[in-house]
């Protein structure tokens, strides 16, 4: 009887002990107010057409981030066709200008190759004047040698004198013909052309000059059309007024944090002013929306801190409250990314700001943007929600 007994003890004993096993997480959750119905979310920001143009260099794909580079260029098109007529104008004054330069190019190149004959002609016949001199110089000393000796008169010596300062004039001569023209040959290489030449060439380099002042005049005439807007962040170029309409230019740069989320237009697309491009989220602005019942959003304040976990993963991350907002309170959904959804009509909104590294660099996951979140309200247990106007 005895050990019926205390086998009967023993069962309820252990019944006991196992009944009391998740008491310690009972407790924990005593002190928190757990909540399933949250979601990841970002203010939601659109870019409008700042002109009226045509949608170029478009590298904005939903799911990335451009960095310093621009998100697209619109080319106005009231400008286009003045723009197209001025770039065919400077097409052709180009190509002139290339033929004139080859035509100059040919004129140089035979009057250097002219120059080189020249040259090498005075140099061989400078050669030959060397070595006359060389002999003359000769012939001068062996005939002072025999006047002095009485065998030759002073006639002979006058004359061999004579023949002397000829040979040294004619070397002379030809050395300074050859540095003239080497000096003309270095100019002619140089690129520039001395006054003394052909009319031709003269005639085509006077081409040329004329030919490079209108590409200059048509370059501005170009640039004046083109009155591209500097790179401007999408809210300084949806400023009212901030760029003018006739603008033949606009760039968009989206800031270094944006992701894009969603691309309205195409390269080649027609738009007008005010028509949506594109718009994209701020990820380092990750917010997470919560639903709760009015009741309980008494015991919620400003900077409250919360824990999330997003359905799927098992590490938790930290928040705090940025804003509490009743069931009847005004809530533009329109501004946010993601919204609750199934929101019964008693359920109020509390904002959580986050940062998350893990979620800030899954851009390709729009940084878990529209995800469910599991959130915990610290220090808010059942005793506070069901005794709370009691206990205060």
């Amino acid at each position: 009887m005895k050990a019926l007994i205390l086998k009967k003890q023993t069962t309820w004993i252990v019944i006991l002990l196992i009944s009391l096993l998740p008491l310690p997480s009972i407790i924990n959750y005593m002190h928190r107010f757990v909540v399933r119905n949250g979601v990841v979310t970002a203010f939601l920001y659109e870019v409008k057409a700042p002109i009226d143009g045509v949608v170029n260099s478009l590298s904005a794909e939903p799911g990335s981030i451009l960095g310093d580079k621009p998100a697209l260029i619109l080319g106005n098109k009231r400008n286009m066709g003045r723009y197209t007529t001025l770039e065919r104008e400077l097409t052709s004054l180009e190509e002139s200008l290339k033929q004139s330069q080859s035509s100059l190019a040919q004129y140089l190149d035979r009057i250097i190759r002219d120059l080189e004959q020249s040259i090498n002609i005075l140099e061989a016949r400078l050669i030959g004047e060397r070595a006359t001199l060389k002999e003359v110089r000769q012939r001068r000393k062996r005939t002072l040698q025999l006047v002095e000796a009485t065998v030759a008169t002073g006639e002979d010596a006058d004359r061999v004198e004579a023949e002397y300062q000829k040979g040294e004039a004619l070397v002379r001569t030809t050395q300074l013909e050859i540095e003239q023209l080497k000096h003309r040959k270095r100019m002619l290489v140089q690129g520039m052309v001395p006054s003394d030449l052909s009319d031709g060439i003269l005639h085509v380099q006077k081409q040329i000059d004329t030919l490079q002042l209108d590409i200059l005049a048509c370059k501005r005439r170009m640039s004046e059309t083109e009155t591209a807007s500097s790179p401007q962040t999408p809210s300084a170029l949806l400023q009212e007024g901030g760029i003018n309409s006739g603008s033949s230019q606009a760039t968009v740069v989206l800031p270094e944090t944006s992701v894009i989320w969603e691309v309205d237009v195409q390269n080649g697309m027609e738009v007008t002013k005010g028509e949506r491009l594109l718009s994209y989220i701020d990820r380092s602005q990750l917010m997470v929306i919560v639903a709760v019942d009015d009741a309980t959003l008494e015991l919620i304040e400003y900077d409250h801190p919360v824990r999330m976990r997003l359905f799927g993963r098992k590490d938790f991350m930290n928040g705090k409250v940025i804003r509490v907002m009743g069931s009847a309170g005004i809530w533009h959904s329109n501004h946010f990314a993601a919204e609750i959804s199934g929101k019964s009509p008693r359920d109020g909104r509390v904002l959580v700001r986050i940062e998350d590294g893990q979620l800030y660099n899954e851009v390709e996951k729009f940084c878990g943007v529209g995800r469910t979140v599991y959130a915990e309200f610290e220090g808010i247990g059942l005793l506070e929600q069901y005794f709370g106007v009691f206990l205060r």
